[in-house]
């Protein structure tokens, strides 16, 4: 948001740092579509956190979902030789989440369980918990 071109959406919001309270956030749902996808295919995803220099790998697995912030810093790594001509198929939705009152904080952890896995919180994301 802090980069985006005039609009009537920075005419109402302006433009701001990502994950400000009571304003919308930007956040990308990428979701793994192959049913198979041996770990020695590669083609992990590498994510980068700039303020700490950590890379993390995540290994396309069948199902598998990762929600991130848009302006997160990531790439997708070449398939290796033993993939052969296998595509690896994925899906991303851009989402923006609107909150639904003033000054709401907009963190994406909700830690109250309803049966979903604990996140997997990389970088500086575990600073802000």
């Amino acid at each position: 948001p802090l980069q985006a071109p005039p609009s009537p959406f920075t005419d109402m919001f302006g433009r701001y740092l990502n994950r400000c309270p009571g304003k919308p956030r930007f956040v990308s749902v990428l979701v793994y579509l192959n049913s198979e996808w041996p770990e020695e295919y590669g083609a992990h995803t590498k994510f980068l956190d700039p303020p700490t220099d950590k890379v993390v790998e995540v290994m396309p697995k069948p199902g598998r979902v990762v929600i991130m912030d848009q302006d997160v810093t990531h790439s997708v790594t070449a398939p290796t030789v033993q993939a052969g001509s296998t595509p690896r198929y994925s899906l991303v939705w851009k989402l923006v989440l609107h909150p639904k009152t003033h000054g709401q904080d907009m963190a994406l952890v909700d830690r109250g369980g309803k049966g979903w896995p604990e996140p997997q919180l990389i970088g500086s994301a575990q600073r802000d918990m």
